[in-house]
């Protein structure tokens, strides 16, 4: 039989990280009861197809392997299904007393263990799999529902919980959606710890000030763009951005690679972008005027590169952030500010 990546545990579990109390906390730790009411309170899901009915309920949590980083639960499959009327053992099924049209009741209790980690961006990512489905017979003759079964286990018990998979994993992409604005309070989720009586979710949290978007640019390499060079100050911790692979002014410059990939100037809706040097910082802006720099603080160096001003297929906003600890300014197209402190 396959076994199905996806059930309902993920969405129980996944629900918990986004909805988790803390204030302010880098880590959070969610107990192993806590995990466990969580799951337990997943409502039972339908499932009615034309040769067999029922719902997945019972959600369970039985346990944390720190080892192979998992959460282990368990399910209930439980429902009726009309086996094939043809033969003996058929008919014999069909005309069972308490029955009514021939169906047959059937339990599956079902194992699972779910892995989640954190993405690149701050999601969380998880995968379940299904471990152990085992039948259990509920009424009958002995040994007459499972010959019935046998013939029909496999298709029904993948396609009960593969079904159920897919409108629980809708269920969860809605959730993440409608949750994720509370990350705000914690940072971004950049790990997980297992151990046996509860799970730590780490957050990261940026200090940068986020100050809107420069333009919008592309992070893989198309026509009509060129690479945007990031090269790094290692004294002030100033950044500077070239389309030149190389760069030719004072100071400890160290590459930090491509930052994007921005459009050339003969480019539709591109927009010129303006280097105003402090005397650490390097302030990129499209509207020099509207900043109200003052002159003394910060001489301009001209074009330095360009970007569109207006967003298109493909592109992704190329954000700016401002450190006022340090009063420098960052430029990224990672929504947070790469957790750059």
């Amino acid at each position: 039989m396959s076994h199905p990546r996806r059930a309902g545990l993920a969405f129980a579990i996944l629900s918990s990280l986004l909805i988790a109390p803390a204030r302010a906390a880098t880590e959070i730790k969610l107990e192993k009861g806590y995990l466990a009411g969580v799951v337990e309170k997943l409502p039972p899901n339908r499932f009615d197809q034309e040769k067999y009915r029922g719902s997945v309920h019972s959600f369970r949590l039985v346990g944390i392997d720190p080892q192979a980083r998992k959460l282990l639960a368990a399910f209930t499959a439980e429902g009726e299904f009309r086996p094939p009327a043809s033969g003996p053992i058929g008919e014999n099924a069909s005309r069972s007393k308490g029955h009514v049209d021939g169906w047959r009741k059937f339990r599956f209790e079902i194992k699972a263990s779910a892995n989640i980690e954190a993405g690149p961006d701050g999601t969380p990512r998880f995968r379940v799999e299904v471990d152990e489905v085992k039948r259990t017979e509920l009424e009958g003759v002995a040994g007459l529902l499972a010959k019935l079964l046998g013939k029909q286990f496999d298709a029904i018990a993948t396609q009960v919980v593969d079904g159920k998979a897919e409108s629980v994993n809708q269920k969860l992409n809605a959730e993440i959606l409608k949750r994720a604005a509370m990350y705000k309070d914690y940072g971004v989720l950049c790990g997980i710890d297992y151990a046996p009586e509860f799970v730590v979710l780490k957050f990261d949290l940026t200090r940068l000030d986020r100050q809107g978007t420069l333009g919008y640019v592309f992070a893989e390499p198309r026509p009509g763009t060129v690479p945007l060079h990031r090269w790094l100050n290692v004294r002030t911790g100033a950044h500077r951005y070239t389309i030149s692979p190389t760069i030719d002014v004072p100071g400890a410059f160290a590459p930090e690679g491509i930052a994007c990939h921005v459009p050339t100037p003969d480019a539709p809706d591109a927009a010129p972008v303006e280097l105003l040097r402090g005397r650490i910082d390097h302030l990129y802006t499209t509207d020099a005027q509207a900043e109200r720099i003052r002159p003394r603080l910060y001489q301009s160096e001209g074009v330095a590169f360009h970007v569109l001003s207006a967003p298109a297929d493909g592109a992704v906003p190329f954000l700016r952030f401002y450190n006022s600890r340090r009063n420098l300014h960052f430029y990224t197209t990672h929504p947070h500010a790469e957790f750059a402190k």
